[in-house]
């Protein structure tokens, strides 16, 4: 039996908007899972990070705050192999984020960073296109956090809400027709699946190419345990639109915690090397 200490931490609500279940559905099967194999497992809640006695060998982690990432960076320079690394986490704010995959010439919608006074005048609705607006920093906490916008007046509404927030810049991405596809991934091919959006049925077989690009996005951030959304055009491109860490794997929160236990496990035995050193 493995007697390593594995402490699973969870998400802040703040970051879980309309998820925290699954989000807390996906850590504690994993942990489960990992029970089931040796290991010695704990449950903590990111608030109470800074009351543990003991530093875990091993801390999966779905927290995003800063006071969160700075003690698990603490605790990564005294060597526990936190996954996701917080590099990794913070890599996943919009602004890194664009700039990491565009880095690495992945597919992307057209994109670009504004300051929320420069949007209006700078986006035009000429030959019917359309647009996304994101915060651009954390992925969506309140409604209205990502907004498609078609019109002047979506588009109005949609910069009423990010001022209302004092969200003062705005990641805009051109709007691209096809199927959305949501995919769920682990490193080192431990685990892949992908659904349809729009009625949610599985695809995973069909998706090998999107496989392929989630894994290489991935390592280019240094995710270990990640997820996401693609568009297939009606071209048959895949483009990447959205990327994150410690997704809740709603739609396959089984065999995902199956799939993520067989990766950390081969990881501690030094069977994969992981990504602990990501950029």
């Amino acid at each position: 039996m493995n007697s390593m200490v594995m402490l699973g931490i969870y998400r802040e609500q703040i970051f879980s908007p309309g998820k925290i279940r699954d989000d807390a559905a996906i850590l504690d099967a994993s942990l489960l899972e990992l029970s089931h194999l040796g290991y010695e497992v704990l449950t903590l809640q990111p608030e109470a990070l800074d009351t543990i006695s003991i530093q875990p060998a091993c801390t999966l982690t779905m927290a995003k705050s800063d006071r969160a990432l700075q003690i698990l960076e603490e605790w990564q320079k005294s060597g526990t192999r936190v996954i996701n690394s917080t590099r990794s986490i913070r890599n996943c704010y919009r602004k890194p984020l664009i700039h990491l995959l565009e880095e690495g010439h992945f597919p992307l919608p057209l994109s670009r960073f504004l300051p929320l006074e420069d949007v209006e005048q700078e986006i035009s609705f000429k030959s019917h296109a359309k647009y996304w607006l994101k915060r651009w920093d954390t992925h969506a906490i309140e409604q209205g956090d990502v907004a498609k916008v078609t019109s002047r007046k979506e588009l109005i509404r949609a910069l009423r809400h990010f001022r209302h927030w004092k969200i003062e810049e705005v990641l805009v991405q051109e709007h691209l027709e096809g199927e959305v596809i949501k995919f769920y991934g682990v490193a080192g091919g431990q685990y892949f699946s992908a659904f349809l959006s729009s009625n949610g049925d599985e695809v995973t077989s069909e998706m090998k190419q999107l496989s392929t690009l989630a894994q290489q996005s991935a390592e280019v951030v240094g995710l270990e345990i990640y997820g996401g959304d693609a568009i297939m055009t009606g071209h048959g491109e895949i483009v990447l639109i959205d990327l994150n860490d410690w997704p809740s794997f709603s739609r396959c929160c089984r065999s995902a915690a199956k799939g993520i236990a067989k990766y950390i496990t081969r990881v501690l035995e030094g069977g994969l090397h992981g990504s602990s050193s990501p950029r």
